[in-house]
Formats: C-alpha cells, structure tokens, sequence
C-alpha cells in the first residue's frame, strides 16, 4: 500500500505548490533541429504559468534558435565541449552555481539524456520534473513522467512531459516558432531589393548523410520547376558543406542565386520572402515551419509523421522502405526518391500556394 501510495505521490503533484511557481528553469540541450522541435512545448509552459520568468538552458551552437522568442525571460548558454578538461570543468561548474542561485521553483528536463539529470539535480529546483525510464532521471527528480514510446509525432510526446503540470499532451501544437529579428528582415529585403521575382529556396546539406538526398536530383527538379513555373533558385549554403552548393551550381542549368554563408536569423528570413523551400529532415526544415514557410520535404530516411506540423503548408517526399524498419517496427524511407516523384509532390504544394 504504502510503495502504491508513494508512486502516485511522486507522479501527481498539489495544485497549491504549482501555484507558487513564479521562476522556471527549462533543459533544452540539442542540435538546432531539436531545440526548434520543443518550441510548442516551452510554449505550453509560458500559457500553463503566464507570470512566471523562464530561462531556457541550451547549447551555445543552437542559441539563435531560441533567442528572440518571447517566452524566454533568459537564455543561459551551457557548454558541454570536453575537448579541455579544465574549461570545461570551469564552466561547467561556474554555470551550475549561477543556476543555482536562482532558486527557481520549477525545473523541467526536455533532454532527459548525458548530464542532465546531474543538472538537474545540482540546480536544486523545488520541483523537478522529467521522464522516468532511467535511474538517473529518478533520482534526480521528484516529479515523474511515464516516458512514452515515441512512436508518433515527437513534439507531442515531449511535451508529455508537462502533463502533472495540467497541460494535455492535446495542448501541444506540432510544429515550431522562430521569431525574426527586424535587422534580419531588413537583410532579407535588401537582399531581394526591388525585383519582383518568384523565388524558391534549397537546402542541400544534412548533418546526417542518410538525410540527403542527392544533389544532383536536387539540380534536376529544381530545373524542371524553374522551366516549368518561372521561379528562380536560390541555394542556401551549409556550414562546413560549402562544397554541396559548388555541385549544385556545376549540374544546375539556370539562373541561380547562392547565398553566402548567413545567420540562422537571416536565413529564417529569407525563407519569409520566397515561395517555398525544397529540403531534406534537417534543422532548416524546421526553422521554414517555424516561419510558416511552404516546404517541400525530402525524407530519405525518417518518416513525416514524426516531425510534421499543424500550421505550415508542407507536403513529404517520402517512400517506404519495406526491408529497413526503425525501433517502432515501421519502415524508413528510402534515400532514391524518383525525381519525377518529387516533381508529382511539389505540384500538390504548388496548387496550395497563394
């Protein structure tokens, strides 16, 4: 009875105690794909607790992603490079001591995995909430989440997380936000000038190889659009992928423009102003949903389902790949998408575009 009763205890919490949470502290660890993925769920936790200051703790290479939202109060840029031992031990402990000083009354841990639960734990916030299916994360928190299977959209089931806090997972939008700056905008419009082109914007690159698709199929649709709707192609350029643009440019017969190397503000905002971009599973399709951008998805790997929003036009690439089947049994994709294919799916796309 009494191991029952303690369960329940430690999944449930008193509405009065959630009444006093005025500073949150919230784990947001990840590439800038994940950290764009959780948005919705950091969302739900401004609306659950409108008064309350919440600082966001991230990644410093996935900073801009979060930087100009509104429900931020403060983000706190949390290094994990290991490459010196003694900066980061520095760091580590020079950041965990300033988090501590804040006494916030309510941590939520969006990463669950690495050290969190250690910062979690060292942080010391009067409630601490986070996924149970490891010992570390029991440990280090007092308010538990069954974790779920993870087998639908992933925004929903992270933010799961938030559900003894009276948030229904139906709460969560799936999508994302990004909110651009107005020096990015003016960038972007100085960037088109006066001309009044139609424009669509490619993404090549992919941290993950299996999420490219190749870029010489990548030239050939984007010719076919090009001849076939009088639109020009603008190619966006990929940290430490410059060469992915130069292949383009070599097998691309039209006109195109390629950017140089830009902020992730700037490029939001060039997704503001064109028609649609073309792009694998990769942060920029997550940032052209946060912008609300019509987008054309190429999944040569993963299945739509996982990341796909509510509130921005998109239509998935995607063919299944019977021999290849991911931990929730069903089949990836396959990286050989036909280009006439492709071409069948942007014409749904297209027919949806203002």
């Amino acid at each position: 009875m009494s191991d029952n009763h303690n369960e329940i205890r430690r999944y449930q919490i008193d509405s009065e105690e959630l009444a006093e949470v005025k500073k949150i502290c919230i784990i947001f660890w990840g590439l800038i794909g994940d950290v764009l993925l959780r948005v919705p769920v950091l969302e739900a936790l401004k609306a659950r607790f409108p008064s309350s200051d919440i600082t966001v703790v991230i990644d410093q290479p996935a900073r801009d992603a979060i930087r100009n939202h509104p429900a931020c109060s403060e983000v706190a840029l949390f290094s994990r490079n290991k490459k010196s031992l003694f900066k980061y031990i520095y760091t580590f402990s020079k950041n965990v001591l300033y988090l501590r000083k804040q006494k916030f009354d309510l941590c939520v841990n969006l990463y669950s995995g690495g050290s969190s639960p250690l910062i979690t734990r060292l942080i010391n916030a009067r409630i601490r909430l986070g996924f149970d299916h490891t010992e570390a994360l029991r440990r280090a928190n007092n308010l538990l989440v069954k974790t779920p299977s993870f087998c639908g959209n992933w925004t929903k089931a992270i933010g799961a997380t938030l559900e003894p806090l009276g948030v229904s997972v139906d709460a969560i939008r799936r999508g994302s936000t990004f909110c651009v700056s107005t020096e990015a905008r003016q960038f972007a419009s100085d960037f088109f000038g006066k001309e009044e082109n139609r424009y669509f914007a490619i993404n090549l690159g992919a941290r993950v190889p299996e999420k490219r698709w190749p870029v010489k199929k990548y030239a050939e649709l984007a010719s076919k659009i090009s001849n076939q709707y009088a639109m020009q192609a603008i190619v966006l350029t990929n940290p430490g992928m410059e060469e992915l643009s130069n292949e383009f440019i070599l097998n691309y017969a039209g006109k195109c423009i390629r950017t140089p190397l830009l902020s992730l503000d700037r490029v939001a905002a060039l997704l503001e102003k064109v028609d649609f971009l073309m792009t694998g599973d990769t942060a920029l399709m997550h940032l052209a949903f946060g912008v609300k951008c019509p987008t054309l998805v190429l999944f040569t790997h993963t299945r739509p389902e996982v990341v796909e929003p509510d509130d921005c036009q998109h239509v998935p690439c995607f063919i299944e790949n019977k021999n290849s089947l991911d931990e929730c049994g069903l089949p990836y994709g396959i990286a050989d998408i036909p280009v006439k294919y492709a071409l069948q799916k942007f014409e749904i796309l297209y027919a949806q575009l203002d």
